[in-house]
């Protein structure tokens, strides 16, 4: 028996008695990482920063993901309003993250990978895609307003 065997973490298996490592490792990382950056970034440095969106740099409109970056920072630094602004969405996907390192860490440290299993079905099953499907109608709905000029949406440039 090896002692990965023994300690019940898989690093290239998952099963309900063991957790596959690399990927509880790789949600937490990057999770991490991801919300490390929206901590470090400052609101003045993102509002002022480079546009990076392919889509936007194309069209000239924004794509649904476009104001998440600024969301995510806005947020970490205690500007709700201003976060939600840029992207209805980023407060939900930072949670979402933040749950999903959680989870990760959890999993790791039970050595169980039902927690992360849980989280991936739920993530990519049926509530997934509704957030999913919300969240494209919502970037529909300010690439359409953006084109005619409405204003219905806040304008993020």
């Amino acid at each position: 028996m090896t002692p990965d065997q023994h300690s019940g973490l898989r690093v290239s298996e998952s099963s309900e008695t063991g957790v596959h490592v690399g990927a509880a490792v790789g949600v937490a990382a990057a999770g991490l990482i991801a919300v490390g950056v929206a901590c470090v970034l400052s609101p003045a440095a993102v509002q002022a920063g480079p546009e990076l969106c392919p889509f936007r740099r194309l069209t000239g409109l924004p794509c649904p993901g476009c104001g998440l970056t600024r969301s995510w920072v806005f947020l970490m630094h205690g500007d709700v309003g201003a976060a939600v602004g840029f992207n209805l969405v980023g407060p939900v996907a930072l949670l979402t993250v933040l749950l999903a390192v959680a989870v990760a860490v959890w999993s790791l440290a039970r050595r169980r990978s039902a927690p992360l299993d849980r989280m991936r079905d739920l993530v990519f099953g049926r509530v997934g895609i509704g957030v999913a499907v919300i969240w494209l109608v919502y970037g529909a709905a300010r690439i359409v307003d953006a084109a005619v000029g409405s204003g219905l949406f806040p304008a993020v440039t």
